[in-house]
C-alpha cells in the first residue's frame, strides 16, 4: 500500500512538473498574444501548483503522523482541508482546459487532439463526480472538529499550518520551474535569432501554437 501511495505521488509530481515546464515554454509567447492563450497558460499553472501542493501535503502529513503529535482524526482533517483548498481551482481550471481541448479536437480532427480531448473529458468527469461525492462528508467532518475546546483549537491551528506550508511549497515550486524554463527558452530563441543560418523552426512552431 505504501509503495502504491508513493507511486501515485511520483506520477502526480511528474505531471505537475510537466505542466509547469509547458507553461514556462509558453509564458513569453502567451503574454505577447494575450487573450485565451494567456488564460490557458494560467489554468495550466494552477493545475501544476495544485498537484505539487497535494504531493507536498501528503508527504508532510505522513511525516507528522509518524511522530504521533497529531491524532488520526487531525491527520485526516489536514488532508481534507488540503482537498478543499485545491479542488475548486482544479475544477475551474480543468473545465477551461477541457473546453479548449474539445474545441481543438473539433477544429483539427486528428488522433492526438481527439485523444487529449477524450482524456480531459474523463478527468473532468471523474474529478467532478469525486468532488460531489466527497465534499459534503469532508465539510461535515471539518465542521464537527471546529466544535471543541482549546485542545481542538490548537490541533486545528497545526492542521492549518501544515496545509499552508504545502500550499506555499506548491506555489513556489511551480513559479521556480516556470521562471527557469522561460529563461532557458528565451535564451535559446535569442541565440537562434542572433545566429544567421541557424533554423528558427522551433520558435515559429511555438508561436504558431498560441496564435
Amino acid at each position: 500500500m505504501l509503495f502504491l501511495v508513493f507511486l501515485v505521488l511520483a506520477l502526480n509530481f511528474g505531471i505537475s512538473w510537466l505542466n509547469a515546464w509547458s507553461v514556462g515554454r509558453s509564458w513569453a509567447d502567451s503574454k505577447a498574444v494575450g487573450g485565451w492563450p494567456r488564460f490557458m497558460v494560467w489554468c495550466a499553472a494552477t493545475m501544476s501548483a495544485s498537484g505539487f501542493t497535494w504531493c507536498y501535503l501528503i508527504v508532510i502529513v505522513l511525516a507528522v503522523s509518524t511522530t504521533g503529535y497529531l491524532k488520526p482524526q487531525y491527520v485526516q482533517a489536514a488532508l481534507e482541508l488540503g482537498y478543499v483548498v485545491i479542488i475548486i481551482p482544479v475544477l475551474g481550471s480543468g473545465l477551461a482546459i477541457w473546453m479548449d481541448s474539445v474545441t481543438t479536437a473539433i477544429r483539427r480532427r486528428n488522433a492526438v487532439s481527439i485523444g487529449v480531448a477524450g482524456w480531459n473529458t474523463f478527468a473532468m468527469a471523474h474529478n467532478t463526480y469525486e468532488a460531489a461525492r466527497t465534499l459534503p462528508e469532508v465539510l461535515k467532518h471539518l465542521g464537527s472538529l471546529l466544535k471543541g475546546g482549546d485542545a481542538k483549537g490548537k490541533a486545528l491551528i497545526v492542521v492549518g499550518l501544515l496545509v499552508m506550508v504545502a500550499l506555499c511549497a506548491g506555489l513556489l515550486t511551480t513559479a521556480a520551474i516556470i521562471r527557469a524554463t522561460a529563461r532557458k527558452y528565451a535564451e535559446r530563441v535569442g541565440q537562434e535569432l542572433k545566429s544567421p543560418g541557424l533554423p528558427t523552426k522551433g520558435y515559429r512552431r511555438q508561436a504558431a501554437q498560441h496564435a
